[in-house]
């Protein structure tokens, strides 16, 4: 087992002190008591939790702005009501004041904790799985399929969360009155996994999206750098990158590239999903093209009939602007948690019995 304080011993973390040795003084407690395991991936969904609300409250009113977008109902010969990001905002701003546009941040923020740590705990739970199955070690690179899998399976954990908390949001950001609360007491447990296949059908793919491209782009910008370092013949470093491998800028151009594709493919199922969780409660009673209680395929027959295949593309701009830095955001602090509180490493059997036998 590591030393009690072992954190302490890397400059980085030197303004953290109190915090770094408390994180060990808990680490030591629990591994005393509890499998290595299950302490690394308690750890995981953690820093997963902390991050998923830090990104998702720092994006929310582009998220308003496309939920906007992709809900709103086209009349023949009626004019849009909100027609690209800036307008949306500035529009809500004026008519329903600047608190509007955080309008649904509690559900957010409350389901994005558990949202984020199980899609991103479930990413690194399954590629832990698979390195394990396939005899490699924890930095080298799954074959494809292996990373494809471990990302839909954590869109598939994802969806335990997000639908609630998906539900909710959507319902306040088009209008509903009262609480978190309220609105779920009011809903059932029912009509907050209303619509739960087309969330699945929008993150799981973007899961496999995702993690696939973020963990190779990520993998590509280190191996460029490393290969732009020039050494003298004595191996001394005289030129080209020095940028360690766990520096943050790697995952925040992965995450920015990797968000592209996977929000960008999935707006289709985005757009679908969000017209079927919108219903209810009242909203939307007098508006054209409503479905009281909607199906896939009476959803999907709507929107094709109020604007044909461009109608499963409303609100992409938003979506890919939105989604794209959050997952960004999200992961450079999970990745900077995980240097702060490193996995515990694993010892070998039989590792530390006999100790203080031939000391002098």
């Amino acid at each position: 087992m590591p030393p009690a304080g072992r954190l302490l011993a890397d400059p980085i973390h030197a303004p953290n002190l109190a915090y770094a040795n408390a994180v060990s003084e808990i680490e030591d407690l629990m591994a005393s008591t509890v499998p290595d395991g299950v302490v690394e991936s308690v750890k995981d969904f953690m820093m997963g939790a902390v991050s998923g609300a830090i990104a998702s409250f720092s994006v929310f009113p582009i998220d308003l702005a496309k939920t906007r977008m992709q809900d709103q109902r086209v009349v023949a010969g009626a004019e849009m009501l909100y027609k690209n990001t800036f307008q949306t905002l500035k529009k809500v701003i004026a008519e329903e004041g600047f608190p509007a546009i955080y309008g649904g941040v509690v559900p957010v923020v409350i389901g994005s904790a558990p949202e984020a740590a199980l899609q991103l705990g479930g990413d690194v739970a399954a590629r832990k799985f698979f390195s394990e199955k396939l005899g490699m070690g924890p930095n080298e690179q799954l074959p494809i399929w292996a990373e494809i899998t471990s990302g839909a399976f954590a869109g598939i954990s994802q969806v335990l969360a997000s639908n609630p908390m998906e539900r909710v949001k959507i319902l306040q950001q088009v209008g509903a009155k009262g609480g978190v609360l309220q609105i779920g007491k009011t809903l059932g447990i029912r009509g907050l996994y209303q619509g739960w296949y087309a969330t699945a059908l929008r993150d799981v793919p973007f899961g496999a999206i995702y993690f696939t491209t973020y963990s190779r782009v990520k993998r590509a910008l280190i191996d460029a750098s490393k290969r732009s370092v020039k050494k003298d013949k004595r191996g001394k470093i005289i030129g080209g990158s020095k940028i360690p491998d766990d520096h943050f800028i790697f995952s925040l151009v992965a995450g920015l590239v990797a968000g592209v594709p996977g929000a960008g493919l999935t707006v289709p199922s985005d757009v679908i999903k969000t017209r079927m969780q919108s219903t209810g409660l009242g909203l939307h009673a007098s508006a054209g093209g409503t479905v009281p209680l909607p199906s896939l395929r009476s959803t999907v027959k709507a929107l094709y009939n109020e604007g044909g295949v461009g109608a499963f593309f409303k609100g992409a701009a938003p979506r890919v602007g939105r989604v794209a830095p959050q997952l960004a955001i999200c992961v450079v602090i999970f990745e900077g948690l995980k240097v702060l509180m490193p996995p515990k490493p694993i010892e070998a059997k039989g590792k530390g019995k006999g100790k203080g036998k031939g000391k002098k």
